[in-house]
């Protein structure tokens, strides 16, 4: 019983709570995680053929199945399951199927041949990082076929509204590397965290499992590509695969430019953009992924006045989270950085190149949080093309900055041209999408705006004037760094409560959803 309570339908209510709730926890232990390799390995070339291992892995999971997963299946699965659940469930099985026999074979294919790819993939590093890299991408291989089935998974079970393990996976994700590195890095040094990233996946998984197993849907071998869904979903596939590419373009030349650069320019690059998605993965992830399946249902029924609302109810949300969070990064982008970062092998030299990056960096949180809700109004709709041109005409602009000017101006440019990019990619989207939607109340919309605007200039204001802090206070500095990110929080939240913000209300509404027993 308590199984079955815990692993259980809910409204789209607490599911925005619950995926808000458990992204802060896993974004949490995603800090330890950084942590626990900043301490014991900091800014090193160790970090960087870390990072540059998971880029094969990645590449094989996001060419060939995310874009299925991200784009297609959920809202192609819904459809059948509403109209012919026998349909659907063959559609799941094949999906299933198809997914870990592409991956297993590619896999296999990348294992035989990884002492060849990786020289030609990083020429610029030196022997000894070339073999690191080869034997960590090794070890990450499973990992991707791992993914292929747990992810899919995680995609039948949100069209259930089963939130739950979706929504922990990524603590337990997070975790196994965690342990990976503190049972064996007295053995196996930076290798101990490619072997925590196959922990990890493996309880990504078996979490999802057991969810799974509490519903009505059961798994059977079945490959029926010739099945009208899967066919569609091979096609609306193909622009968010495109689309996923180009970002794994981008995170190569970010390797390759980042450790040509500076010794540990990637690692710094990568513990700075984790920190950054703290706030982009709690309010924008979190509540597009949330609000997903009511635009799939509204736009399934073009009913435009549901969609609109659900859509600018979460616009609201974000923006009142994430603008914020701008602000009080770009301040406090140092003390941020060494209260997480901070110690044991983590110097002052990685504290200062990880800052720089972290402070521009903050430019790109609602920008970025507003893409993944943006891009989901359009898979709602069955467009993946949309998405895929703006995407990747962002992150071109993106790439060219990278390789032509920050070798010139410094490192803190892939944080800026990121900027930018996703700045652009906004724009674009904004343009479009506005006559996809009925009833949007711009007047509520300005003010709303204004509202969490002046809050954040006046917690910026509070926080300058907090800088002599740590003179006045004989306390350690890190906790003094807590004492300047509460007092920025308190001020925000006191001066939208002044102002009569509505969304204001969202932090009551998370909550309460998060602790009502009952289904909405």
């Amino acid at each position: 019983m308590q199984m079955k309570n815990i692993f259980k339908p809910i409204g789209l209510g607490r599911a925005s709570a619950l995926v808000a709730f458990t992204s802060f926890l896993s974004y949490a232990v995603g800090l330890v995680r950084d942590r626990t390799i900043a301490v014991h390995f900091g800014t090193t070339t160790a970090t960087d053929t870390y990072n540059a291992s998971f880029l094969i892995p990645d590449i094989l999971f996001n060419l060939f199945i995310a874009g299925a997963l991200t784009a297609a299946f959920m809202p192609m699965f819904s459809d059948y399951l509403h109209k012919d659940k026998k349909e659907a469930e063959s559609l799941a099985n094949t999906m299933l199927s198809g997914a870990s026999l592409l991956i297993i074979v590619l896999s296999t294919v990348a294992f035989i041949f990884m002492d060849s790819i990786i020289p030609f993939v990083f020429p610029s590093v030196a022997v000894d990082g070339q073999q690191s890299i080869i034997f960590m991408t090794k070890l990450m291989l499973p990992s991707a076929f791992i993914f292929a089935i747990s992810n899919t998974l995680g995609n039948i079970l949100m069209t259930y509204r089963r939130f739950f393990s979706f929504a922990i996976s990524p603590v337990l994700y997070n975790l196994g590397i965690i342990l990976g590195i503190v049972l064996l890095n007295d053995t196996l040094g930076i290798h101990s965290a490619a072997v925590g990233v196959l922990i990890g996946a493996t309880l990504h998984l078996i979490i999802r499992l057991i969810d799974v197993f509490m519903t009505d849907y059961r798994y059977k071998p079945e490959l029926n590509v010739s099945h009208p869904g899967f066919k569609k979903i091979i096609r609306l596939m193909i622009p968010k695969s495109l689309s996923l590419i180009a970002w794994q373009v981008n995170l190569y030349i970010f390797a390759v430019v980042g450790m040509r650069m500076m010794e540990g320019g990637l690692a710094a690059f990568n513990f700075a953009r984790n920190i950054q998605s703290f706030a982009v993965s709690l309010f924008g992830i979190a509540f597009a992924t949330a609000v997903f399946p009511s635009l799939n249902s509204a736009a399934s029924k073009n009913d435009k006045k549901e969609f609109t609302r659900n859509f600018q109810n979460t616009l609201h949300r974000i923006l009142f989270f994430t603008i914020p969070a701008t602000i009080g990064v770009m301040i406090l982008a140092k003390p941020i950085t060494d209260l997480i970062l901070g110690g044991g092998e983590f110097g002052s030299n990685s504290l200062d190149m990880t800052s720089i990056i972290l402070l521009f960096f903050a430019i790109s949180i609602p920008f970025e949080s507003l893409t993944h809700l943006f891009a989901r109004s359009f898979y709602a709709m069955k467009n993946t093309m949309t998405p895929m041109i703006i995407n990747i005409f962002s992150l071109t602009i993106v790439a060219l900055i990278t390789i032509f000017i920050a070798p010139v101006y410094g490192i803190e440019w892939f944080s800026i041209g990121f900027a930018i990019g996703f700045g652009i990619y906004n724009i674009l989207f904004v343009i479009i999408i506005r006559k996809h939607l009925k009833g949007f109340n711009f007047k509520k919309f300005t003010g709303s705006l204004s509202k969490i605007i002046f809050s954040a200039l006046l917690m910026g204001v509070i926080l300058y004037m907090t800088v002599d802090l740590y003179e006045l206070i004989d306390l350690n500095e890190k906790i003094v760094h807590c004492l300047r990110i509460a007092i920025g929080g308190a001020t925000y939240l006191l001066s939208a409560y002044f102002l009569k913000s509505p969304e204001l209300e969202s932090v009551n509404y998370i909550l309460q959803r998060l602790f009502k027993k009952t289904n909405v």
